[in-house]
This record gives C-alpha cells, sequence and structure tokens, in this order.
C-alpha cells in the first residue's frame, strides 16, 4: 500500500518550495519544568498555482503523541512560514501575453496537514475553536484518506497471477507500484468479504489500463482462475484492438509460452530476475528497476 508520506509528496500537482521544519518539543514535569527536550523534522511544501498566483501550506507530520501540539505551534507562525517563502515568484502565461501592473503572490487561508497519528474527538474540537479564531481553513488527511483513496480509485493495472507466485512476485509488485501511487487491482488488496470473485475480477479486467500477467510454470500449469483471467484479458485486447497486456516471465522459455498461447510468445516481456542467481542486495535492486520499468510502461 502506499504511505501516507507518499500521497503528502504526490497529492498536489503545482509548483512546490520544499523545506524541512526542524521543531523542538520540550517535555514539562509537574512543576512545568522542562524535563527533556526533543527535535521533530517536519515536511513543509508551499504550493503555487501558477494560473492564479495563490499559494497554500501542506506539512507532513510523522507518528507522534503530540501531534495537535506541533499543529498548534505551525498554525501560530504561519507569518513566519509566509515570510520565509517571500523573495520566490513564479508568474504563469505564454510567451505573447500581455502582462502589466505589480504581480503578487497571495496566501489562501487554507493549510493541509498530512498526520500518521489520527486526532481525537476532542482534539478535533480545539483545533477546529482555534481555526475559527484565526479565520483559517484546515484539512487534516490520516490514514482513513489512504483507505478511502485507494476505494476511490480505478485501477491503472490488473495483477494476474498464481496464488502459489504471491509471496514471491505478486505481493512485492503490487506494494511496488501501489508505493508509487499505481493504483492496482491485486486480490488481497481488492477482494472484499462477500464479494464475487469472478465479479470482481470481471470488473478489475474491465476498468484497468493494463493487464500484468506473471508468467510462471505455475501459471501456465493452472486450468482454473488464471486460464479464466487470461481468457477474458485477451478478450479485452482483442475487442479493442490495443495492446494492454505486459507479461512478466519467471523461470519460463519461449516455448513454453508459445505452447500455452502462441500470440503471447510474440509480445515484448520482462523477466523477473531469479534470487537464486544475486545476493540478497543485488535481488532487491533488481526488482526496483522491474517495478519502475512496469510503472513506466503502466502510466504513459
Amino acid at each position: 500500500m502506499p504511505s501516507l508520506k507518499e500521497y503528502f509528496n504526490n497529492d498536489f500537482k503545482d509548483l512546490s518550495l520544499d523545506s524541512d521544519l526542524t521543531m523542538t518539543v520540550q517535555k514539562l514535569d509537574g512543576n512545568k519544568n522542562i524535563e527533556s527536550e526533543e527535535t521533530v523534522v517536519i515536511k513543509r511544501r508551499v504550493r503555487h498555482n501558477h494560473n492564479s498566483s495563490c499559494r497554500l501550506f501542506t506539512f507532513y507530520i510523522p507518528e507522534r503523541n503530540d501531534t495537535l501540539s506541533i499543529m498548534g505551534n505551525i498554525l501560530e507562525k504561519l507569518d513566519d512560514h509566509k515570510k520565509e517563502s517571500d523573495g520566490v515568484e513564479s508568474i504563469g502565461g505564454y510567451e505573447n501575453d500581455l502582462q502589466v501592473g505589480v504581480h503578487k503572490s497571495v496566501f489562501s487561508n487554507r493549510i493541509y496537514f498530512y498526520t500518521e497519528s489520527a486526532l481525537t474527538k476532542e482534539e478535533i474540537t480545539r483545533l477546529d475553536n482555534f481555526c475559527k479564531q484565526k479565520n483559517i481553513f484546515v484539512t487534516v488527511r490520516s490514514q482513513d484518506y489512504i483507505i478511502t483513496k485507494m476505494k476511490n480509485e480505478k485501477p491503472l493495472a490488473f495483477i494476474s497471477h498464481d496464488s502459489r507466485n504471491k509471496k514471491t512476485i505478486a505481493k512485492p509488485l503490487a506494494n511496488g507500484l501501489s508505493s508509487r501511487l499505481c493504483s492496482v487491482w491485486y486480490d488481497e488488496y481488492s477482494l472484499k468479504v462477500g464479494q464475487s470473485l469472478r465479479e470482481s475480477i470481471e470488473e478489475g479486467i474491465k476498468d484497468s489500463k493494463k493487464c500484468i500477467l506473471i508468467l510462471t510454470p505455475e501459471f501456465l500449469q493452472n486450468p482454473g482462475w488464471t486460464k479464466k483471467e487470461f481468457n477474458s484479458i485477451f478478450t479485452k485486447e482483442m475487442i479493442f484492438n490495443e495492446r494492454i497486456v505486459i507479461p512478466i516471465w519467471h523461470n519460463v522459455t519461449k516455448e513454453d509460452i508459445y505452447d500455452y498461447s502462441p500470440s503471447l510468445a510474440d509480445t515484448v516481456a520482462l523477466v523477473w530476475p531469479d534470487s537464486s542467481e544475486l545476493n540478497e542486495e543485488e535481488y532487491k535492486k533488481e526488482v526496483e528497476k522491474l517495478i519502475s520499468k512496469i510503472h513506466t510502461a503502466v502510466t504513459e
């Protein structure tokens, strides 16, 4: 699954001014004396929209038990944050635009917080009261945001695999693509309790832009669901007359693929690395390279 930090980095496509905000958090004893100090690094991004010259702040707060206190500290010092980003201007437009007057970027009163730790009901009430006093509008996104995003996103890729290859290939591939915010249909993540397996698979194939086939000896020998999935995927490719299949080979030969499906043997395939031929670090690097290639093929 993608992480909240990855959504923080990718949600907004406008120009961004990125920086790390280092805060010193003090823990006080019962007499309000400093008991200990801790340094916390917050990710700060100023989003700048070219067309409107409007800016807004987004902050990422790592998992903590004092999230509200950190939010309050940030909101109290908004003017300081604004000053730190002054002096950097970006004006949208085209080469022959006539532009006159004095340009000035303005800040929206909207602020986004991406927080690994969700707020309690009491903390939400306190934050709401503070925002109303300061005339600012805050959106907080935590782990529930990831679940909602994934539920609403149509998959870009359908992963067809034999269950015996789930742990070694299918799951690492699904996690790698998801971490790049490439939504996938993968049974472990996409099937819901009580949902029809057949209907869910067919819906995933119809909705997906690409279909990834993990072609292994186990896949080729499976007469059950993998064969049904392949037939559905092949039918979609014929109907829409476009290449939607991305084959991944592992421990199979061109002759094996030809025996299974002559048309597949003519499709350029990627080869999943063999862990027995590489040390652990080399294997991880090769897997990452392969997932990056698949990500490009799915999203281009």
